[in-house]
C-alpha cells in the first residue's frame, strides 16, 4: 500500500502527539481521546483511519522511539574503534538521551512494561547493542572475564540513575575500571 505524503505527515503528526502523552501521562491513560486533543486533530476516527487499533499506534510510536535512540547513539559512537572509547560513549550517550530526550527514553520503558509480547525485544534494544561490545572487548583481549549479560544489565541500570553530565563521566569511568580489571 502506497502512503501518500499527506498521510504520512498525519500519521507522524498522531505518532509525536502519543510519545508526548505517554510521556507526560503514561501508557495506561494515553487515550485515543488524549492523543487527539493533544495532537489539535478533530476526530479519533483520525487515528483509526491510520493504525489498525492502539497496538499499531504503539508500535508505530516505539519504532519512532527507538529509531530516535539509535540514530543518537550511532552517531555519538561515530568514527570510534576502540572497545574502551565505545564503551565510554554508549554510556554517556544513554545518560546524555535521559536529558535530551526524555519522552522517547519514557515511552520506550512504557511500552515495554504494557506490552509485555515486546519484552525480549526491548530487552535486546536495552543491553544488546552493550553486550555486543563487551563481548568483543573480551574476544580482542581488551576487556577481562566476566560475564557479559550481568555486565550489560548493571551499566543499564547504572544509567537508569543517571542525573547528569557528570554523574555519566564517573559512571563510565567506573565500569571502563571494572571492564578492563
Amino acid at each position: 500500500m502506497q502512503v501518500t505524503v499527506t498521510e504520512a505527515a498525519r500519521r507522524k503528526q498522531i505518532t509525536e502527539a502519543a510519545t508526548e502523552v505517554i510521556a507526560a501521562a503514561g501508557y495506561q491513560r494515553a487515550s485515543y481521546a488524549r492523543i487527539v486533543e493533544h495532537a489539535g486533530l478533530s476526530s479519533t476516527r483520525l487515528i483509526s483511519y491510520h493504525f489498525r487499533d492502539k497496538n499499531d499506534l504503539m508500535m508505530a510510536v516505539l519504532i519512532a522511539a527507538i529509531g530516535t535512540v539509535d540514530e543518537r547513539m550511532t552517531a555519538r559512537l561515530d568514527g570510534v574503534t576502540d572497545r574502551v572509547g565505545m564503551l565510554r560513549g554508549y554510556i554517556e550517550a544513554q545518560v546524555d538521551l535521559l536529558r535530551t530526550h526524555p519522552a522517547q527514553v519514557k515511552v520506550i520503558r512504557e511500552i515495554a512494561q504494557n506490552l509485555p509480547d515486546l519484552a525480549p525485544v526491548l530487552a535486546d534494544f536495552r543491553v544488546g547493542r552493550l553486550a555486543r561490545q563487551l563481548t568483543q572487548g573480551q574476544r580482542e583481549g581488551v576487556f577481562a572475564e566476566f560475564d557479559v549479560r550481568v555486565m550489560a544489565r548493571t551499566i543499564a541500570s547504572g544509567i537508569d540513575g543517571a542525573d547528569s553530565e557528570d554523574y555519566g563521566r564517573e559512571l563510565a569511568d567506573l565500569f571502563i575500571r571494572a571492564c578492563v580489571g
